[in-house]
């Protein structure tokens, strides 16, 4: 349970940067789609380094984690992107609104694939 709190710790700073920096690109332009991606990259590179650090202890992890890290999130921002679109085009989400939906149903996901493969301890999986 505390690895879960200190990961969504972590989750409410990824948030902030990743929702903060995915309404200015709309803001100032940019398609709400490719603003989710970019968010999306600031938010992961935010996440490994805490989640590394802090969350998983895994401070001495090899390139093989940051491997797993990245394909757990390019999972997670696929399913992200996806649900982000059907609140939009089919739901009639205002896009910020359907952001806010999409990264709280990704949430979940993205911990249970990272604490049981990408951070799992030797031996766990």
């Amino acid at each position: 349970m505390k690895r879960f709190l200190k990961f969504g710790t972590v989750g409410v700073f990824n948030t902030l940067i990743t929702l903060g920096s995915y309404t200015l690109f709309i803001y100032i332009g940019i398609h709400y789609l490719l603003a989710n991606v970019l968010g999306y990259v600031l938010g992961v590179l935010n996440s490994y380094y805490w989640n590394k650090k802090w969350v998983f202890d895994a401070s001495d992890a090899k390139a093989d984690v940051f491997v797993k890290f990245a394909s757990v999130n390019v999972f997670t921002l696929a399913f992200n992107t996806l649900i982000l679109y059907l609140l939009v085009h089919y739901a009639g989400f205002h896009p910020v609104v359907a952001n806010i939906v999409a990264i709280g149903s990704g949430m979940v996901l993205n911990y249970l694939l990272n604490a049981r493969w990408t951070f799992a301890a030797k031996g766990s999986h």
